[in-house]
């Protein structure tokens, strides 16, 4: 019995050993400062979009804001937008090929709407962009008809990353090794 004893009183020592080494490691992390890799990135606005509402979740690295573009379905102004701002930042697409409008049947309205989804650098962070379009069906015997209502609603996203581990960036090729084996044209 007196072994059982003696190991119950080691393992309890461990435990809190381990327990008192887990707060200490904690109390240590977080008096050092936080570095620029995490840092979280300033979210970019569409110019003329500044007072824009905003919504915000702190501890989660979460903001959104929104707006109403008067340009005409299917402008792609912001996408480029971004495309152009990100990119130059090394965030790379998320997903291949340029993101396109797609029709999705709402039971109130049809709707296109135009996704696309940037990771950072460094794999912590996501923009996503969404655009929507609604169309309003008007329905006379057989004949339907649709009408746009004017604008584009425009939602943009930044988050940490769902899945980091797994939506991190393939890196940038070296330009050393020459261009990727493989077709370069995608044919359809």
């Amino acid at each position: 019995m007196t072994v059982r004893r003696d190991l119950v009183i080691l393992l309890g020592i461990l435990v809190l050993g381990w327990a008192l080494l887990m707060a200490g490691l904690a109390r240590w992390q977080r008096s050092r400062p936080v570095s620029p890799a995490a840092a979280e990135p300033p979210l970019i606005r569409y110019p003329g979009t500044e007072s824009a509402p905003e919504q915000t979740a702190d501890p989660t690295g979460f903001r959104k804001y929104w707006f109403h573009l008067n340009e005409d379905y299917p402008s792609l102004s912001v996408y480029n937008f971004y495309k152009q701002q990100l990119e130059g930042e090394r965030w790379r697409p998320l997903g291949q090929g340029q993101p396109q409008w797609v029709r999705r049947e709402d039971k109130d309205a049809p709707r296109d709407l135009f996704r696309a989804i940037w990771i950072s650098a460094n794999g912590l962070f996501q923009i996503d962009l969404e655009m929507a379009s609604t169309v309003q069906v008007t329905k006379h015997g057989d004949t339907r008809t649709e009408q746009r209502q004017p604008g584009i609603d425009v939602f943009v996203t930044m988050r940490r990353a769902l899945m980091p581990g797994i939506t991190t960036p393939v890196p940038e090729p070296n330009p050393q090794q020459g261009a990727p084996s493989g077709p370069q044209i995608e044919v359809k």
